[in-house]
C-alpha cells in the first residue's frame, strides 16, 4: 500500500487563522508585529486550535491511500529589491529616467513599498561597478518591516553610474540574505535595463564573452534557488535579450528541462513597471508540493484535488498534475487560487482494498 503524504506546511504568508473544521498541526509563525531579529518559529508546533504540542508535526499515519492536507498559514516574506545602478538607467522612460521610474513604482505614493511595507519585509540592494578598484559595488539596506523611508532615503541618496556586474552582485546579496535570521519566504526581485557584464569582463566584445557574463549571472541566481532564495526578474526597458531574461527566470525557479517557462516581464513605461512589481507580490505562494510517499501515475487519475472545497481537474492546464511520483504541481487556474488568504489544498484517492 502507499503511504500517506506530509500533514500542511506554513507557506509563509501574513494571512490569519484556519479554516473551520480543519484538524492539522502547523508550525507556529511570525507576525507582522513581531520585532525584527527574533526569531519567527519556535521549536514547539501549534495546533489550529490555539493549543501547542511540542511533538512536532505530524506525517500521516504510514499507510493507505495516498492523501495531502495542507493548509497555508501567515509568516511575514522578506523581499530584496536588487536594482541595477549602472549608467544606463539614466535613460529615458516615458518622460522619467528608468531610475526614477523605478524610485515612483517602489516609493511613490502609490508604490508598491509603500503599499504592502507593513506587511512584508523589504530590503534594497543597488549594484553597479562604477571604476575597477570597486567591483561590485553593492549598497544594501537590510529587509525590514515598514521599510518605506528607508529605501526612499537609500535611492534619492543615489545616481545611476558603471557597469553591471548582475552575477556577481547577486551572489553577495545572496550571501546577505542567508546571513538574515528572519524565518520565512526569501525572494530576489531584479530589475536590471542591460546585459549582464563582470569584473572582469566589463564590455563585452563578442557572442563568446557575452555568453560568458550571461552564464555568470544565471549561475549565481541558480545558486540562491538552491539556497531556498527564488529570483523573479524585471527588465526595465527593452535592451534584454528575451533568451537571457527566460535563462533568469527559469533558474530563478529552479526550472528544469521539460517544465514549463518561469514568467520574466519587460516593462516599457511607469505603468507596466508597477504592474510587474504587483505581479511578482502577488504570486508569491509556490504551486508545487512535494509528497511525503509516492503517488504512481497509474493511480493519479482515480484522485481529486480541492482548494477550500472547490475541485480542479487531473491533467489539465488549469488543474492538477504529478510530473514525477514525489510531486504535485498546481496549474494555471488551481494555482491562482491559492495565492491569497487562508487556504486548505486536499487530495484524495480511491483505492482498492
Amino acid at each position: 500500500m502507499v503511504g500517506c503524504a506530509e500533514s500542511c506546511f506554513d507557506d509563509g504568508l501574513a494571512q490569519h487563522g484556519c479554516p473551520e473544521g480543519v484538524s492539522v498541526t502547523v508550525t507556529a509563525t511570525a507576525t507582522a508585529t513581531e520585532t525584527e531579529g527574533e526569531s519567527a518559529s519556535g521549536s514547539a508546533t501549534e495546533t489550529v486550535d490555539g493549543t501547542v504540542d511540542d511533538t512536532g508535526v505530524g506525517s500521516g499515519d504510514g499507510g493507505g491511500c495516498p492523501m495531502l492536507e495542507e493548509v497555508l498559514l501567515p509568516q511575514v516574506p522578506t523581499f530584496q529589491l536588487v536594482i541595477d545602478q549602472s549608467g544606463s538607467m539614466d535613460e529615458d522612460f516615458g518622460g522619467v529616467s528608468r531610475w526614477e521610474a523605478v524610485e515612483d513604482t517602489l516609493v511613490g505614493p502609490s508604490g508598491v513599498v509603500t503599499e504592502l511595507q507593513s506587511s512584508i519585509r523589504f530590503g534594497a540592494s543597488l549594484y553597479s561597478n562604477p571604476t575597477p578598484m570597486s567591483c561590485p559595488q553593492v549598497q544594501s539596506l537590510a529587509p525590514q518591516l515598514d521599510a518605506r523611508d528607508e529605501i526612499s532615503t537609500l535611492l534619492a541618496a543615489e545616481m545611476p553610474g558603471g557597469d553591471t556586474p548582475t552575477g556577481e552582485s547577486i551572489e553577495q546579496i545572496t550571501s546577505e540574505l542567508l546571513a538574515d535570521a528572519w524565518e520565512g519566504d526569501k525572494v530576489i526581485v531584479l530589475a536590471t535595463d542591460g546585459e549582464p557584464d563582470t569584473c572582469a569582463i566589463p564590455e563585452p566584445m563578442n557572442q563568446g564573452e557575452q555568453d560568458q557574463v550571461r552564464g555568470v549571472a544565471v549561475d549565481a541566481v541558480a545558486s540562491a534557488y538552491a539556497e531556498g532564495i527564488r529570483t523573479f526578474v524585471i527588465s526595465v526597458g527593452p535592451d534584454v535579450a528575451a533568451e537571457h531574461l527566460q535563462d533568469l527566470a527559469n533558474a530563478g525557479v529552479g526550472a528544469q528541462a521539460g517544465d514549463p517557462d518561469a514568467p520574466f516581464y519587460v516593462a516599457n513605461d511607469t505603468d507596466s513597471l508597477l504592474a510587474a512589481f504587483e505581479a511578482i507580490v502577488a504570486g508569491l505562494r509556490p504551486c508545487e508540493f512535494t509528497l511525503a510517499d509516492p503517488l504512481p501515475a497509474a493511480l493519479a487519475p482515480s484522485c481529486g484535488v480541492t482548494v477550500n472545497d472547490s475541485s480542479f481537474p487531473y491533467d489539465d492546464p488549469n488543474g492538477w498534475s504529478v510530473p514525477d511520483e514525489m510531486t504535485l504541481v498546481l496549474q494555471g487556474s488551481a494555482c491562482d487560487a491559492i495565492q491569497e488568504g487562508v487556504v486548505s489544498i486536499h487530495l484524495e484517492c480511491s483505492c482498492e482494498s
